[in-house]
């Protein structure tokens, strides 16, 4: 669907783009407030333009949310020792793994404690491609690698395939 709005974009203006856009993105998915996910009130092509903000490509997600398989949560208030989040709306939870989605630009240091060891002073990760995913104390990198999607499905995989190994340890160890 993005790249179908990029071109139509050469040819119409963005409030038009931006209202197929959103028609598409609901006939597709349907309505997506159900599962926690909110659409912003500008189209997805202005917010771009406004703000830098770039639409989600769905690789599978949206489909594993409508399953139960990924659950969206309201915004994160507070994280706790143990690893128990509190919400936004009250609501609270533990997670063995938390992973934040943060957006294009790096704020990570307006955010992050102790960050030196893997950010430096422009908020990107210390260790270059392609060693730059992994930092200490559970920290993951995705997207500063500066090769675009490909680089942020390369972090991406990583990123997944280390959890999956970390969690799948302590499963083994607390079973034998």
């Amino acid at each position: 669907m993005v790249y179908a709005g990029m071109l139509m974009l050469k040819h119409f203006m963005v409030d038009k783009v931006d209202k197929m856009m959103v028609l598409m993105s609901k006939l597709k998915y349907g309505n997506m407030f159900k599962y926690g996910l909110t659409r912003p009130k500008e189209g997805p092509f202005a917010l771009k333009i406004k703000g830098g903000t770039t639409p989600t490509i769905d690789v599978g997600c949206i489909e594993k949310i409508k399953k139960g398989k990924v659950k969206v949560y309201p915004g994160i208030s507070s994280i706790k020792e143990g690893k128990v989040v509190k919400f936004v709306d009250g609501q609270h939870a533990h997670f063995d793994a938390i992973i934040f989605a943060t957006g294009y630009k790096t704020n990570v240091l307006k955010w992050l404690k102790d960050y030196k060891n893997l950010f430096n002073e422009n908020g990107m990760p210390k260790p270059s491609y392609p060693n730059h995913w992994k930092g200490e104390h559970g920290i993951y990198s995705a997207g500063f690698s500066k090769r675009g999607l490909e680089g942020i499905s390369f972090d991406a995989k990583k990123i997944a395939n280390d959890i999956n190994f970390t969690l799948t340890s302590r499963v083994n160890q607390i079973t034998s």
